[in-house]
């Protein structure tokens, strides 16, 4: 059985989590990335992830976003079937966290059809928070993911069917800015080319 980190431990993985992230992220935006920068986004990529496993506050909305992060590596690097089981991961991942928002608003429905009162209205009802779009955002995603590696991997009726699937997403991400970054890199994809 593997032991709870300690509290230095899980400060430590905290901000390597994060810095390995941002680190990725810049060179996932660089736009003229050496031999040596490859290597580096794809080792921070997976050392993000790694990292945040080792965090108590680990959530299966981290495990989407740490393998939609290394999908997108794999696939800006042309490895087509590793892009593929990340994204699988992802999308695995962001169904997760569907299934547990589903079921948190589905306990906070009323008890018989003839109580109206919607769910979330209650005064009783946890309040909304910032990232009540996020199942759809994280599926969006992983879908995004998937359709970037099955076009990578010449397959582009499953790519198409991902990308029509993160399209109609889109359009339940609450957050204008989450949602547009989601759209841009939608057309990115269907445009052949990577996002600014």
């Amino acid at each position: 059985m593997e032991r709870a980190p300690e509290p230095s431990d899980a400060r430590t993985h905290a901000r390597l989590a994060a810095e390995c992230f941002n680190a990725c992220w810049d060179l996932i935006e660089k736009p003229d990335r050496s031999a040596e920068d490859d290597e580096a986004m794809l080792l921070q990529a997976y050392a993000s992830l790694w990292h945040w496993t080792r965090r108590p506050d680990f959530t299966p909305a981290k495990r989407a976003i740490g393998h939609w992060q290394i999908a997108r590596v794999n696939s800006l690097l042309g490895r087509g079937q590793a892009a593929l089981e990340h994204a699988r991961l992802a999308l695995e991942a962001a169904r997760d966290v569907n299934a547990i928002t589903a079921t948190a608003i589905a306990a906070d429905m009323p008890p018989a059809a003839t109580d109206t009162i919607p769910a979330g209205s209650r005064p009783d009802a946890p309040p909304r928070s910032q990232d009540d779009d996020e199942p759809a955002y994280l599926l969006g995603y992983a879908h995004e993911a998937m359709a970037r590696a099955y076009a990578l991997l010449g397959d582009d009726e499953r790519a198409e069917f991902h990308r029509a699937e993160a399209w109609l997403l889109a359009d339940e991400v609450v957050d204008d800015a989450s949602r547009e970054r989601l759209l841009a890199d939608l057309a990115s994809l269907r445009e052949g080319r990577e996002p600014a």
